[in-house]
Protein backbone atom coordinates (compact mmCIF):
# COMPACT_ATOMS: atom_id res chain seq x y z
CA UNK A 1 0.00 0.00 0.00
CA UNK A 2 1.61 3.16 -0.74
CA UNK A 3 1.94 5.59 2.29
CA UNK A 4 0.00 8.33 0.98
CA UNK A 5 -3.16 6.17 0.84
CA UNK A 6 -2.35 4.68 4.53
CA UNK A 7 -1.44 8.21 5.55
CA UNK A 8 -5.09 9.49 4.38
CA UNK A 9 -7.00 6.05 6.14
CA UNK A 10 -5.22 6.64 9.37
CA UNK A 11 -5.86 10.56 9.80
CA UNK A 12 -9.92 9.89 7.93
CA UNK A 13 -9.63 7.84 11.19
CA UNK A 14 -8.53 10.21 13.93
CA UNK A 15 -10.34 13.34 12.46
CA UNK A 16 -13.94 11.36 12.55
CA UNK A 17 -12.94 9.85 16.08
CA UNK A 18 -11.77 13.68 17.47
CA UNK A 19 -15.02 14.89 16.03
CA UNK A 20 -17.26 12.57 18.07
CA UNK A 21 -15.47 12.86 21.15
CA UNK A 22 -15.54 16.46 20.92
CA UNK A 23 -18.84 16.41 20.55
CA UNK A 24 -19.92 13.56 23.09
CA UNK A 25 -18.05 15.89 26.03
CA UNK A 26 -19.37 19.31 24.47
CA UNK A 27 -23.10 17.66 25.10
CA UNK A 28 -23.02 15.47 28.15
CA UNK A 29 -20.82 18.54 29.82
CA UNK A 30 -23.00 21.90 28.58
CA UNK A 31 -26.16 20.10 30.28
CA UNK A 32 -24.78 18.76 33.35
CA UNK A 33 -23.19 22.81 34.37
CA UNK A 34 -26.11 23.79 33.56
CA UNK A 35 -27.68 21.92 36.10
CA UNK A 36 -24.83 22.80 38.32
CA UNK A 37 -25.43 26.66 37.90
CA UNK A 38 -27.11 27.37 40.84
CA UNK A 39 -25.07 25.65 43.48
CA UNK A 40 -22.17 27.98 45.10
CA UNK A 41 -19.22 26.94 43.24
CA UNK A 42 -20.31 28.01 40.00
CA UNK A 43 -19.93 27.44 36.53
CA UNK A 44 -16.31 26.45 34.98
CA UNK A 45 -15.91 25.71 30.82
CA UNK A 46 -12.09 25.75 31.67
CA UNK A 47 -12.07 22.02 31.76
CA UNK A 48 -13.78 21.31 28.39
CA UNK A 49 -11.01 23.37 26.86
CA UNK A 50 -8.58 21.62 28.38
CA UNK A 51 -9.70 18.28 27.26
CA UNK A 52 -9.53 19.39 23.75
CA UNK A 53 -6.26 20.64 23.87
CA UNK A 54 -6.71 24.06 22.83
CA UNK A 55 -6.86 25.97 25.64
CA UNK A 56 -4.23 28.43 24.40
CA UNK A 57 -5.82 28.88 21.66
CA UNK A 58 -9.18 29.95 23.36
CA UNK A 59 -7.65 32.21 25.58
CA UNK A 60 -6.14 34.11 21.89
CA UNK A 61 -9.49 34.13 20.70
CA UNK A 62 -12.19 34.89 23.07
CA UNK A 63 -11.94 37.35 26.30
CA UNK A 64 -13.51 34.63 28.61
CA UNK A 65 -14.90 31.13 28.15
CA UNK A 66 -18.83 31.26 28.54
CA UNK A 67 -21.31 28.30 27.44
CA UNK A 68 -22.01 30.47 23.93
CA UNK A 69 -17.71 30.83 23.30
CA UNK A 70 -16.66 27.24 23.69
CA UNK A 71 -19.58 25.92 21.87
CA UNK A 72 -18.86 28.01 18.89
CA UNK A 73 -15.37 27.43 19.20
CA UNK A 74 -14.91 23.84 19.61
CA UNK A 75 -17.98 23.29 16.82
CA UNK A 76 -17.67 25.90 14.52
CA UNK A 77 -14.84 27.59 14.35
CA UNK A 78 -12.59 28.17 11.22
CA UNK A 79 -9.99 29.08 13.32
CA UNK A 80 -9.86 26.29 15.56
CA UNK A 81 -7.88 23.36 13.83
CA UNK A 82 -9.65 20.59 16.36
CA UNK A 83 -13.49 22.15 15.96
CA UNK A 84 -15.49 19.93 15.42
CA UNK A 85 -16.39 21.01 11.25
CA UNK A 86 -12.94 21.52 10.42
CA UNK A 87 -12.20 17.56 11.78
CA UNK A 88 -15.19 16.87 9.58
CA UNK A 89 -13.85 19.01 7.08
CA UNK A 90 -10.13 17.38 7.29
CA UNK A 91 -11.89 13.80 7.01
CA UNK A 92 -13.43 14.53 3.75
CA UNK A 93 -10.76 16.11 2.64
CA UNK A 94 -8.75 12.95 3.23
CA UNK A 95 -11.24 10.48 1.71
CA UNK A 96 -11.65 12.20 -1.18
CA UNK A 97 -7.97 12.05 -2.04
CA UNK A 98 -8.30 8.22 -2.18
CA UNK A 99 -11.78 7.76 -3.19
CA UNK A 100 -10.51 4.88 -5.82
CA UNK A 101 -9.15 2.83 -2.50
CA UNK A 102 -12.18 3.31 -0.27
CA UNK A 103 -16.02 2.06 -0.74
CA UNK A 104 -18.77 4.32 -2.67
CA UNK A 105 -21.18 4.22 0.73
CA UNK A 106 -17.98 5.29 2.95
CA UNK A 107 -17.54 8.06 0.60
CA UNK A 108 -20.90 9.36 0.51
CA UNK A 109 -21.70 8.68 3.82
CA UNK A 110 -19.06 11.25 4.93
CA UNK A 111 -19.78 13.65 2.45
CA UNK A 112 -23.90 13.79 3.35
CA UNK A 113 -22.36 14.49 6.96
CA UNK A 114 -20.26 16.74 5.68
CA UNK A 115 -22.96 18.86 3.93
CA UNK A 116 -25.90 17.70 6.74
CA UNK A 117 -23.35 19.84 9.53
CA UNK A 118 -22.46 22.05 7.04
CA UNK A 119 -26.20 23.40 6.56
CA UNK A 120 -26.24 24.34 10.86
CA UNK A 121 -26.24 27.92 11.19
CA UNK A 122 -23.85 28.77 13.92
CA UNK A 123 -26.04 31.30 15.64
CA UNK A 124 -28.56 29.42 16.08
CA UNK A 125 -27.26 26.39 17.32
CA UNK A 126 -25.11 28.19 19.84
CA UNK A 127 -28.31 29.78 21.59
CA UNK A 128 -30.57 26.68 21.38
CA UNK A 129 -27.60 24.25 22.68
CA UNK A 130 -25.51 22.15 21.30
CA UNK A 131 -27.39 18.60 21.41
CA UNK A 132 -28.92 18.31 18.02
CA UNK A 133 -25.63 18.68 16.26
CA UNK A 134 -23.60 17.56 18.43
CA UNK A 135 -25.95 13.99 18.14
CA UNK A 136 -25.82 14.31 14.50
CA UNK A 137 -22.16 14.01 14.47
CA UNK A 138 -21.93 11.12 16.92
CA UNK A 139 -24.54 8.84 15.54
CA UNK A 140 -22.71 10.01 11.84
CA UNK A 141 -19.57 8.87 13.33
CA UNK A 142 -21.12 4.88 14.44
CA UNK A 143 -22.94 5.24 11.07
CA UNK A 144 -19.59 5.91 9.18
CA UNK A 145 -17.53 3.25 11.43
CA UNK A 146 -20.37 0.92 10.31
CA UNK A 147 -20.57 1.92 6.92
CA UNK A 148 -16.75 1.03 6.78
CA UNK A 149 -16.56 -2.43 8.58
CA UNK A 150 -19.26 -3.49 6.33
CA UNK A 151 -18.20 -2.38 3.03
CA UNK A 152 -14.50 -1.96 3.04
CA UNK A 153 -12.16 -5.07 2.79
CA UNK A 154 -10.46 -6.02 5.92
CA UNK A 155 -7.00 -5.63 4.53
CA UNK A 156 -3.99 -3.52 5.07
CA UNK A 157 -6.23 -0.18 5.07
CA UNK A 158 -8.65 -1.19 7.58
CA UNK A 159 -5.95 -1.85 9.51
CA UNK A 160 -4.92 1.50 9.63
CA UNK A 161 -8.39 2.63 9.73
CA UNK A 162 -8.54 0.92 12.85
CA UNK A 163 -4.99 2.23 14.63
CA UNK A 164 -6.62 5.69 13.90
CA UNK A 165 -9.90 5.20 15.50
CA UNK A 166 -7.89 3.43 18.58
CA UNK A 167 -5.43 5.79 19.28
CA UNK A 168 -7.62 9.05 19.10
CA UNK A 169 -10.04 6.90 21.21
CA UNK A 170 -7.14 6.40 23.75
CA UNK A 171 -5.64 9.64 24.10
CA UNK A 172 -9.45 11.41 24.31
CA UNK A 173 -10.29 9.06 27.45
CA UNK A 174 -6.79 9.85 29.12
CA UNK A 175 -7.27 13.71 28.56
CA UNK A 176 -10.97 13.13 29.88
CA UNK A 177 -10.04 11.36 33.06
CA UNK A 178 -7.40 13.59 34.25
CA UNK A 179 -8.68 16.67 33.91
CA UNK A 180 -12.29 15.75 35.26
CA UNK A 181 -10.52 13.81 38.25
CA UNK A 182 -8.59 16.78 38.76
CA UNK A 183 -11.47 19.02 39.06
CA UNK A 184 -13.76 17.09 40.86
CA UNK A 185 -11.41 16.29 43.37
CA UNK A 186 -10.40 20.02 43.68
CA UNK A 187 -13.93 21.04 43.67
CA UNK A 188 -14.36 18.55 46.63
CA UNK A 189 -11.26 20.07 48.64
CA UNK A 190 -12.71 23.44 48.48
CA UNK A 191 -15.58 21.80 50.27
CA UNK A 192 -18.31 21.53 47.44
CA UNK A 193 -19.64 17.80 46.88
CA UNK A 194 -18.87 16.43 43.65
CA UNK A 195 -22.94 15.12 43.19
CA UNK A 196 -23.38 12.05 40.96
CA UNK A 197 -24.47 14.03 38.01
CA UNK A 198 -20.57 14.80 37.92
CA UNK A 199 -19.79 11.46 37.75
CA UNK A 200 -21.92 10.44 35.43
CA UNK A 201 -20.96 13.38 33.12
CA UNK A 202 -17.92 11.73 33.24
CA UNK A 203 -19.07 8.10 31.93
CA UNK A 204 -21.57 9.50 29.78
CA UNK A 205 -19.24 11.43 28.18
CA UNK A 206 -17.47 7.82 26.72
CA UNK A 207 -21.10 6.34 26.66
CA UNK A 208 -19.90 4.13 29.77
CA UNK A 209 -22.66 5.36 32.00
CA UNK A 210 -24.93 1.57 31.54
CA UNK A 211 -21.98 -0.64 31.34
CA UNK A 212 -20.60 1.13 34.77
CA UNK A 213 -23.77 -0.20 36.94
CA UNK A 214 -23.82 -3.30 35.23
CA UNK A 215 -20.12 -4.02 36.23
CA UNK A 216 -20.00 -2.79 39.86
CA UNK A 217 -23.83 -2.84 40.83
CA UNK A 218 -22.93 0.39 43.14
CA UNK A 219 -22.98 3.70 43.29
CA UNK A 220 -20.98 6.15 41.46
CA UNK A 221 -17.20 6.29 42.69
CA UNK A 222 -14.56 8.12 41.56
CA UNK A 223 -12.05 5.13 41.82
CA UNK A 224 -13.90 2.98 40.05
CA UNK A 225 -14.86 5.22 37.73
CA UNK A 226 -10.97 5.45 37.05
CA UNK A 227 -10.62 1.94 36.66
CA UNK A 228 -12.98 1.12 34.29
CA UNK A 229 -12.26 4.27 31.93
CA UNK A 230 -8.13 2.82 31.89
CA UNK A 231 -8.27 -0.77 32.91
CA UNK A 232 -11.01 -2.72 31.59
CA UNK A 233 -10.29 -4.83 28.98
CA UNK A 234 -14.03 -4.88 27.60
CA UNK A 235 -15.68 -1.48 27.00
CA UNK A 236 -15.05 0.17 23.43
CA UNK A 237 -13.51 3.16 25.41
CA UNK A 238 -11.33 2.65 27.74
CA UNK A 239 -7.87 2.98 27.37
CA UNK A 240 -6.68 -0.91 27.61
CA UNK A 241 -9.22 -1.49 25.40
CA UNK A 242 -8.28 0.82 22.64
CA UNK A 243 -4.34 -0.19 23.04
CA UNK A 244 -5.18 -3.83 22.81
CA UNK A 245 -6.97 -2.47 19.13
CA UNK A 246 -4.02 -0.18 18.07
CA UNK A 247 -1.40 -3.67 18.97
CA UNK A 248 -3.61 -5.73 17.01
CA UNK A 249 -3.60 -3.48 14.57
CA UNK A 250 -0.15 -2.66 14.33
CA UNK A 251 0.72 -6.29 13.93
CA UNK A 252 -1.52 -7.24 11.22
CA UNK A 253 0.20 -4.13 9.42
CA UNK A 254 3.41 -5.86 9.64
CA UNK A 255 2.31 -9.32 9.99
CA UNK A 256 3.98 -9.70 13.44
CA UNK A 257 3.41 -12.89 15.75
CA UNK A 258 2.80 -12.44 19.43
CA UNK A 259 5.24 -11.83 21.47
CA UNK A 260 7.43 -9.73 19.32
CA UNK A 261 7.50 -6.82 17.62
CA UNK A 262 8.72 -5.31 13.82
CA UNK A 263 9.07 -1.44 14.44
CA UNK A 264 9.36 1.42 17.05
CA UNK A 265 5.88 1.97 16.99
CA UNK A 266 4.65 -1.96 17.83
CA UNK A 267 7.43 -2.03 20.81
CA UNK A 268 5.81 1.05 22.20
CA UNK A 269 2.49 -0.36 22.31
CA UNK A 270 3.38 -3.43 23.91
CA UNK A 271 5.15 -1.45 26.03
CA UNK A 272 2.20 0.81 27.30
CA UNK A 273 -0.54 -2.57 27.04
CA UNK A 274 2.10 -5.16 29.40
CA UNK A 275 2.28 -1.57 32.08
CA UNK A 276 -2.31 -1.31 31.56
CA UNK A 277 -2.64 -5.57 32.05
CA UNK A 278 -0.68 -5.44 35.28
CA UNK A 279 -1.47 -2.70 37.54
CA UNK A 280 -4.42 -1.84 40.08
CA UNK A 281 -5.85 1.67 40.33
CA UNK A 282 -5.39 1.65 43.87
CA UNK A 283 -1.40 1.39 42.71
CA UNK A 284 -2.07 4.13 40.21
CA UNK A 285 -3.71 6.16 43.02
CA UNK A 286 -1.39 5.75 44.88
CA UNK A 287 1.37 6.44 42.45
CA UNK A 288 -0.45 9.96 41.22
CA UNK A 289 -3.36 9.33 38.50
CA UNK A 290 -2.25 12.85 37.06
CA UNK A 291 1.80 11.49 36.38
CA UNK A 292 0.28 8.03 35.57
CA UNK A 293 -2.29 10.00 32.50
CA UNK A 294 0.31 12.57 31.56
CA UNK A 295 3.11 9.96 30.29
CA UNK A 296 0.04 7.79 28.89
CA UNK A 297 -0.74 10.74 26.70
CA UNK A 298 2.93 12.12 26.19
CA UNK A 299 3.37 7.95 24.77
CA UNK A 300 0.42 8.11 23.08
CA UNK A 301 1.85 11.21 20.93
CA UNK A 302 5.16 9.59 20.80
CA UNK A 303 3.62 6.49 19.27
CA UNK A 304 1.34 8.41 16.50
CA UNK A 305 4.73 10.26 15.75
CA UNK A 306 6.81 6.94 15.30
CA UNK A 307 3.54 5.18 12.95
CA UNK A 308 4.05 8.32 10.60
CA UNK A 309 7.84 7.93 10.61
CA UNK A 310 7.42 4.28 9.73
CA UNK A 311 4.74 4.00 7.14
CA UNK A 312 3.83 7.37 6.11
CA UNK A 313 7.40 9.63 5.57
CA UNK A 314 10.47 8.54 4.15
CA UNK A 315 14.28 10.45 4.20
CA UNK A 316 15.27 11.17 0.91
CA UNK A 317 17.76 9.75 -1.33
CA UNK A 318 20.92 11.91 -1.59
Amino acid sequence: MLSRIADSLFWLARYIGRAEDTARILDVTFYTLLEQIQQPHGVRWDPILSMAGEETLFRQLYAEPTAHNVFEFLAFNPNNPSSIMQCITKARENARTIRDRISREMWEDLNGLYFTLGRFDPQEETAAGPHRFCGRVIFGSHRFHGVSDATLPHDEGWEFLRVGWALERAEMTARLIDVQYRNLLALTATGATADNHQWMAVLKSVGAYEAYHRQYHSPIEPARVAEMLILNSQHPRSIRYCVTEMQSGLRAISNTGPGNYANEAERLTGKVLERLRYSRIDEILDDGLHAYLTGLIHMFNTIGEVIARTYFYYAAVA
